[in-house]
């Protein structure tokens, strides 16, 4: 069993509202928070243990705290601390948005676009699906030969040529339980604004999927 699959399950099967709520939550949290560091030490842990960890991240750090420093070459005086934090904000929004991206797919969203213009639910589709389909693609040169992808390809893009649809599943009505989650997102991002940062790290892996994968995880 792929590791947190049954938790990704159980955040899929929620309001399209909801992942939204909790993506701008997510994104408030990632802007406004003041402790910073135990925020990124609480995301660097958790990606490692979901194996997940973007070690090609810390080339991009890297390279900020380098061109960051090199003015001092030439004489300027620079403040180290002022530096580190903006360091370490960067590095809160690549791996918090990194962490995210497994809880709220972008394509779960698209049911939010069904009474906007089509061309605006093709472009939002198009970018939305852009991780699933390289993702295929990549499962796709490893299994099967050559000529075999190349051939789905020309045929998919032919289906599409004329009239191009995203399959996606009719919005069902929202519930008292999506109520009850917008309130526990919006209580446990007050909560970790105001004194820790803790409860919404743990916050997306309380679902009965994810008591399964923990079980399972150290069984």
């Amino acid at each position: 069993m792929r590791l947190l699959s049954s938790n990704e399950a159980d955040w899929e099967r929620r309001h399209p509202v909801t992942l939204l709520f909790f993506l701008f939550s997510h994104l408030f949290i990632l802007t406004y928070i003041q402790d910073v560091t135990v925020l990124v030490v609480g995301l660097v842990l958790l990606l490692m243990l979901e194996r997940r960890f973007p070690w090609t991240m810390l080339i991009v750090l890297i390279a900020f705290a380098v061109v960051s420093v090199f003015p001092a070459l030439f004489g300027w005086e620079l403040s180290l601390s002022y530096i580190w934090r903006q360091l370490l904000r960067l590095a809160t929004f690549l791996l918090g948005m990194l962490w995210i991206s497994r809880i709220v797919r972008l394509e779960r969203l698209l049911p939010l676009l069904s009474r906007w213009p089509r061309s605006t639910s093709l472009l939002y589709g198009a970018w939305a699906l852009i991780p699933s389909m390289e993702r295929a693609v990549r499962q796709s040169l490893r299994s099967h030969p050559k000529g075999a992808w190349q051939e789905a390809i020309e045929n998919g893009i032919e289906s599409q040529r004329h009239e191009p649809r995203f399959a996606v599943e009719p919005m069902r009505r929202f519930r008292a339980e999506d109520v009850l989650q917008l309130l526990a997102i919006g209580l446990i991002g007050y909560v970790s604004i105001e004194w820790t940062i803790i409860p919404w790290l743990i916050y997306p892996y309380i679902t009965k999927g994810g008591v399964r994968d923990a079980m399972a995880f150290y069984s």
